[in-house]
């Protein structure tokens, strides 16, 4: 390891939908965070680990800050809040096809603003669909905020000037010893790993409403060195009986959709075969319920 290894945290932040998890996973080069068109997919802070012979970047993917609705969203605001503590950067980033909205006000005036001595990037997404009036308005709508130490216009999706902002974030942290093995993308457990490629195909395969009802509680994950098999036993919970149905589908064609769907993904993550069983109950609002929260691992007391 050279000298002047570069090492640090980053937290990811920003409002439902704007691309922090597309973001993260284009940073680290392959998947660690399941993303979705539908807000608020994100519901825990995700670590995908970058190592280069600069050093090594530790990306946190948030939640995205909302106004929170019920007990499980006053967790998910907490808990993207609280990343911030022990990060050397902040990356702040927004919908660049939009105007500057109230949720990133919000971001800004409660969190941004009471954050000492850290710096924070402004990342401007999807700016490949922005014109040049629309984005030279919105980049000093967004300058007036806050006095942010570097800016950058990217697409997450597509890429652009993802490698610029690694080396504008390798300059910034300071030099240390590396915190994960070099073969490490991810800290999170491959159990909870699975459980988010699960919820991920319900985000595709449904409308807006079933998706936020459900937690996927991974009960049983086994590798069979054997067979070369992994073995995983999951339960999708849904808070209303009338929603059951609905994951099941005609003749259990939805339940066996998102299987096949989620074992696919499962198996390309780990490059193992996977046998996947899935089942589904009734938690009735399980998103107010602090002691439902602490059984799902939403809550750790």
């Amino acid at each position: 390891m050279n000298s002047s290894f570069k090492c640090g945290f980053v937290s990811v932040i920003g409002r439902p939908n704007v691309g922090k998890s597309t973001l993260v996973n284009h940073l680290i080069g392959q998947k660690v965070a399941i993303t979705s068109s539908k807000p608020q997919t994100t519901r825990s802070n995700i670590k995908g680990v970058l190592t280069t012979k600069r050093g090594q970047i530790v990306f946190i993917d948030t939640p995205g800050l909302h106004k929170p609705h019920h007990l499980l969203g006053e967790h998910l605001v907490k808990s993207a809040i609280d990343s911030l503590k022990d990060v050397e950067v902040i990356l702040f980033i927004v919908d660049g096809t939009s105007e500057v909205g109230g949720g990133d006000r919000y971001i800004i005036d409660n969190i941004l603003k009471n954050v000492e001595n850290k710096p924070v990037f402004l990342l401007v997404n999807k700016i490949d669909k922005v014109n040049k009036k629309e984005k030279d308005k919105y980049l000093n709508d967004y300058s007036n905020l806050l006095n942010f130490d570097k800016t950058f216009l990217i697409s997450a999706k597509h890429g652009d000037n993802i490698l610029t902002l690694i080396e504008n974030i390798f300059d910034t942290l300071p030099e240390g010893s590396a915190y994960y093995e070099e073969e490490y993308v991810t800290d999170t457990p491959m159990r909870t790993v699975a459980g988010e490629l699960i919820r991920e195909q319900i985000f595709r395969l449904f409308g807006d409403e079933i998706p936020h009802s459900t937690a996927i509680l991974v009960s049983s994950y086994e590798d069979d060195l054997e067979k070369s098999l992994t073995n995983i036993s999951a339960t999708i919970y849904i808070e209303r009986d009338s929603q059951k149905g609905i994951i099941i589908g005609k003749g259990g064609a939805k339940i066996k959709e998102i299987g096949k769907n989620a074992r696919m993904e499962i198996e390309h993550m780990i490059g193992n075969k996977v046998f996947l069983e899935l089942h589904v109950k009734v938690l009735k609002n399980w998103r107010k319920d602090e002691k439902e929260l602490k059984k799902l691992g939403y809550i750790i007391s």
